[in-house]
């Protein structure tokens, strides 16, 4: 397990409080995926899943950067995307010249060779009329035992000369050629989640969408992970919001960590709760909150609910919204 050090747990801690990060790691443990590189159409890699959490290419790769950074996430294997040295993009076409007249007009053969007589020739030389025949020997030949294949050659269509490595030209799609030697090599890893976050997160992963179906059941309009603009004009991320009909709402931060939750997440909490004001808001620390966190809280007035593996505190929730007075 990767060890953790105390500045990167307490980054580590803030990190795992955005719904919007939680929300991304979540579909790669569910769906046991890993961020993979892939060339979009402008022709620069991306990193889709990511994109779509985080809502553009630059917010990807820095999310991804302050995720390793933090030991949440893992290098995997990179792959090496041929780049277009003048322009970046990582799409060229690929075509072959003849080296004698640079006609980009290679045709590829499978040579064969007949093993009764030795004799070397393209496959298509063996055909006569649907039967296979030795060109040399004249012989038929009746089991694919009797030919060997001895590579392959490309014939110029425009001077028929022959070669076993004709050029190799790369055309960028900005209208740029270039060679074997000018192209870039860019490496794109593909990146997992860190097993020790993986344990961490199993419970919320499973709580926010549990609470999500409950609030729901119970007649109110649900958003997980939901993205509300507060009093002030900033926009916060919660884990889940619940509204009614009569205007009651619920908001519902989850704060995970090894041991116990530490003041920054009732803090971020309740600078959320602050600006949007919601009748209810409710702090799910799992497995518990330390006792730090528990008195800071105490001056804050958010609704503190613990519990060990989250698998109590759908039960919990349930209790405060019916109370009276709370739906």
């Amino acid at each position: 397990m990767m060890q953790v050090s105390s500045e990167n747990k307490s980054g580590r801690q803030k990190a795992l409080a955005d719904p919007k990060t939680r929300e991304l790691l979540r579909r790669l443990i569910v769906e046991k995926k890993q961020l993979s590189p892939e060339v979009g159409a402008d022709g620069l890699i991306h990193y889709r899943a990511a994109e779509e959490v985080t809502g553009a290419p630059d917010a990807a790769h820095e999310w991804i950067e302050e995720m390793l950074r933090l030991g949440i996430l893992k290098k995997g294997p990179a792959k090496d995307f041929v780049t277009c040295p003048v322009h970046s993009r990582a799409d060229p076409l690929i075509e072959l010249e003849c080296l004698k007249c640079k006609a980009r007009k290679m045709r590829k053969t499978t040579l064969i060779e007949h093993l009764y007589c030795g004799y070397i020739d393209e496959d298509t030389k063996f055909d006569n009329e649907g039967f296979l025949v030795c060109p040399n020997c004249k012989r038929a030949i009746k089991s694919a035992e009797e030919l060997r294949s001895s590579g392959v050659w490309f014939e110029c269509q425009n001077c028929l000369t022959k070669t076993s490595i004709p050029k190799v030209v790369f055309e960028c799609r900005e209208g740029h050629e270039f060679g074997t030697s000018e192209l870039k090599l860019s490496p794109a890893f593909t990146y997992s989640v860190e097993e020790s976050v993986v344990g961490q997160l199993q419970s919320a992963l499973i709580l926010a969408p549990a609470l999500a179906d409950l609030l729901s059941g119970m007649g109110y309009r649900v958003s997980s992970p939901a993205t509300l603009q507060g009093r002030s004009g900033t926009s916060h991320t919660l884990d889940v919001y619940a509204k009614s009909g009569e205007g009651s709402d619920v908001a519902i931060q989850i704060a995970v960590d090894e041991a116990a939750v530490e003041p920054s997440a009732v803090i971020s909490f309740f600078a959320k709760a602050y600006d949007l004001r919601p009748k209810l808001s409710v702090l799910v620390a799992i497995p518990s909150a330390s006792q730090a966190a528990k008195q800071i809280n105490e001056g804050y007035g958010i609704t503190l609910v613990e519990d060990q593996d989250g698998s109590g505190a759908v039960q919990k929730v349930k209790a405060l919204v019916e109370k009276p007075g709370t739906g």
